[in-house]
């Protein structure tokens, strides 16, 4: 079954969140598979950049590595944005820069939320995940076709229908602040962060990125469990920081620092980051 489109999200008709973000276009559905999904088909009928998809509900959201992303109906920011970079130097530096932008973007609009980034995707609020990232990009002839780029937010506390596991591991906007929050606001939030780092195409972070990215790194100096693709078990060690092209610092506990680009990093339950100096 199609997507149905919706005449308002939060409130908020099309042409009124076109005005208010700046956007060529915006796209509003009731219930969709995937936003990611549906800003690839606009895409691919060349939909311009900047061009944003909203769903209320996702069915079939997804996180990196195909994991569930469950979006229950009016409780999250479920949000989608394209990009058409002429070129794509670092496409693992992707998940890293949209979620700083966002991580900081969502720090400055939400007093008293404290947001993280654990590396790659995850957008944390204390303790539990309250966000994630996806960057898709599709290529053609060596050049990058288009970038997606989606995320979402809990921003309403997640409702019984979210598996009790889930909702355990898991936190809200509402849940952190203690206050009611409104959803056009975390996407203002998510519209601004996702351009703030995404604008141009770079190998690298520069060293306010950097800066940054080290205040806002949820793992730096926790012990976690690295499970690297195609590796048979896991290693453990201390999560140092993230490297200027998005690679995970990571000291073993015996061995030399090491760079991971695709692994599953786990904290372990005992641990806590290091007071910073």
């Amino acid at each position: 079954m199609s997507a149905r489109r919706i005449s308002r999200w939060a409130g908020r008709t099309e042409a009124e969140l076109r005005q208010r973000w700046g956007r060529p276009d915006v796209h509003l559905f009731g219930k969709v598979g995937s936003t990611n999904d549906q800003a690839r088909l606009l895409a691919e009928e060349e939909a311009p950049a900047g061009t944003i998809v909203i769903g209320r509900e996702q069915t079939g959201g997804r996180g990196r590595g195909g994991r569930v992303w469950h979006s229950p109906p009016n409780t999250g920011v479920y949000l989608s944005m394209i990009f058409r970079p002429a070129e794509l130097e670092s496409p693992g530096l992707l998940p890293v820069m949209a979620g700083l932008g966002v991580v900081r973007a969502l720090d400055l609009a939400f007093s008293g939320l404290a947001p993280a980034l654990k590396w790659p995707n995850d957008i944390y609020a204390g303790e539990r995940k309250c966000g994630g990232i996806l960057a898709e990009a599709s290529w053609s002839k060596g050049a990058p076709r288009q970038v997606i780029v989606g995320v979402g937010i809990n921003a309403k506390p997640l409702p019984p229908s979210v598996p009790a596991a889930v909702r355990t591991a898991a936190t809200s906007l509402e849940d952190e602040i203690d206050a009611k929050v409104d959803l056009a606001e975390v996407a203002d939030a998510i519209v601004n962060g996702l351009e703030a780092f995404l604008g141009e195409s770079t190998s690298a972070l520069d060293h306010g990125a950097l800066d940054l990215l080290d205040h806002y790194d949820w793992l730096r100096d926790r012990r976690v469990s690295v499970l690297v693709h195609g590796a048979e078990s896991a290693t453990t060690g201390v999560a140092v920081g993230i490297a200027p092209d998005g690679a995970l610092l990571f000291r073993p506990d015996r061995g030399a620092l090491r760079r991971i680009e695709n692994a599953v990093v786990v904290p372990e339950k005992a641990s806590s980051r290091k007071a910073s100096g």
